[in-house]
C-alpha cells in the first residue's frame, strides 16, 4: 500500500502513532498525529501487564509511542487505545513506517518550495504513478539512490528530476542495521569440515539486494554471523534465514547446531 493513501479515521485493531499530551492518575490522553483532530485515551490497565505505581514510569508528556486501537467514538473523534497490546516488533515496524512517511512528505514540501509547484501537482507527477503501479514510493526512492536515476515511468522534466534526486540523497540516508549472532555447528564424521564449509557457502548466498552477510570462525564449532540490512527487523529476519540455510546442510549430514543471537 502506498504511504500516501489518505485515511480520515483509524479502525479497531489499527496501529497508530500517538503523542502524549496529558497524564492523569487513571490513564493518559494522546494526539493521534496521523489523524488530525483525533484524540486517544489509554487507560492504566492497557499500559502494562505489570502493576503500575506511577504512569509516568511508562508514559510522559510529549512522548511519541505506538498504540493499538480498541474502540472508536467517531462522532467525538476519540479512540480508546492500548500500549500493552503492541509487540516490540510491531512497534518497530510502525515507527519505521511513520518515519519514512515523514521523510517523503518533507521531500515533497521542500521540492514544492524550490520549484514553485504546488504539492498537489507534485503528487500527481510523483506519488500517483507509484500508487497506480502498487509501489512503495520509499522503495522507489531507494532504487533511485542505488541507480542514480529515477524510473522511466516517472516522467519529470530534467530540472525537476535533478532537484528531486538531490532531495532524495539528502533526506533518505542509507543507515544500515547490523545484527550479529553465533551459530554452533558440529558434524561428527570424517568429512565434517567439508560439510561445514558447504553450510557456510550456502549461508553466504542468502543476502538480498542491499544486504551483506559475513560468517567467520570464532573457533570450531562456533562461528560468528554478521549481517547488514536496511533496518533491525530485516536484519533479524536475514540472520535467521542465513542460520537456517547453514543448519539445513549440517542436519542433512547428520550433524546438529543452533543460532545464538546477541
Amino acid at each position: 500500500m502506498s504511504e500516501f493513501v489518505e485515511v480520515k479515521a483509524p479502525k479497531p485493531r489499527d496501529l497508530v502513532v500517538g503523542v502524549v499530551k496529558r497524564v492523569e492518575r487513571y490513564g493518559a490522553y494522546l494526539d493521534l498525529i496521523e489523524y488530525p483532530g483525533w484524540e486517544g485515551f489509554v487507560h492504566i490497565s492497557e499500559i502494562s501487564l505489570k502493576w503500575i505505581r506511577n504512569i509516568r514510569d511508562y508514559l510522559r508528556e510529549n512522548q511519541r509511542e505506538v498504540f493499538r486501537v480498541l474502540r472508536l467514538d467517531e462522532r467525538a473523534r476519540q479512540a480508546d487505545v492500548s500500549l500493552r497490546r503492541v509487540s516490540q516488533k510491531e512497534r518497530e515496524r510502525k515507527m519505521l513506517e511513520w518515519k519514512r512517511k515523514q521523510r517523503l512528505m518533507r521531500i515533497l514540501s521542500v521540492l514544492a518550495e524550490r520549484t514553485g509547484r504546488s504539492e498537489e501537482e507534485l503528487r500527481k507527477l510523483i506519488v500517483r504513478p507509484a500508487m497506480k503501479r502498487g509501489l512503495s514510493l520509499y522503495d522507489v526512492f531507494l532504487d533511485a539512490l542505488d541507480e542514480g536515476r529515477l524510473p522511466a515511468w516517472m516522467r519529470l522534466d530534467k530540472r525537476l528530476a535533478e532537484q528531486l534526486l538531490e532531495l532524495i540523497r539528502q533526506e533518505i540516508r542509507l543507515k544500515r542495521a547490523v545484527v550479529k549472532g553465533t551459530i554452533v555447528m558440529t558434524v561428527p564424521r570424517g568429512d565434517g569440515v567439508e560439510i561445514i564449509r558447504k553450510a557456510v557457502e550456502k549461508g553466504l548466498k542468502q543476502a538480498g539486494k542491499g544486504e551483506e552477510v559475513m560468517i567467520t570462525s570464532i573457533g570450531p564449532p562456533r562461528y560468528l554471523i554478521r549481517v547488514e540490512a536496511e533496518d533491525p527487523e530485516k536484519g533479524r529476519e536475514l540472520i535467521e534465514k542465513v542460520a537456517e540455510a547453514c543448519l539445513s546442510v549440517v542436519r542433512d549430514a547428520g550433524g546438529r547446531g543452533e543460532l545464538q543471537l546477541k
